[in-house]
């Protein structure tokens, strides 16, 4: 009996753990990641794994100028040719505001954020990420 008992034990922890929430990935910060004037700026996220979608946010903090430009989600199988997946988000001239994207299955196996300025202007981009095995988006 205590030997049943130990095993549903074991069965229910199990299954508990294996629907625990996944977390959001931060790309580090590194010298060069400020978007000046017409620059641009990209991070790229390697999938590997079975992953059925991806949410991408995107947080912009003008530092200084008049912000404008685009900031859009790419996909690439090779890592070298990137196709745009969706729409542009459109940077405007405010402090701060971000933006999301989400990709569904099937996932490329590499997805790059790229930020391009528009102007005059000094702009961070920090990129969240979060890839999940069971698309809920």
């Amino acid at each position: 009996m205590k030997k049943l008992l130990f095993l549903l034990l074991i069965g229910m922890l199990s299954f508990a753990a294996s629907t625990q929430a996944q977390t959001s990935v931060k790309f580090p910060t590194i010298a060069g990641d400020t978007v000046v004037n017409t620059g641009t700026q990209s991070k790229v996220i390697a999938i590997t794994g079975g992953y059925s979608g991806a949410a991408v946010q995107v947080i912009l903090t003008k530092l200084s100028g008049t912000g404008a430009g685009s900031v859009k989600v790419q996909g690439s199988l090779d890592g070298t040719n990137y196709k745009d997946i969706g729409s542009a988000y459109t940077i405007t001239d405010v402090t701060t505001q971000s933006c999301t994207f989400y990709v569904t299955a099937p996932l490329p196996q590499y997805i790059k954020v790229l930020t391009t300025g528009s102007g005059t202007e000094s702009i961070l981009p920090v990129v969240y990420y979060r890839l999940t095995k069971y698309q809920t988006y």
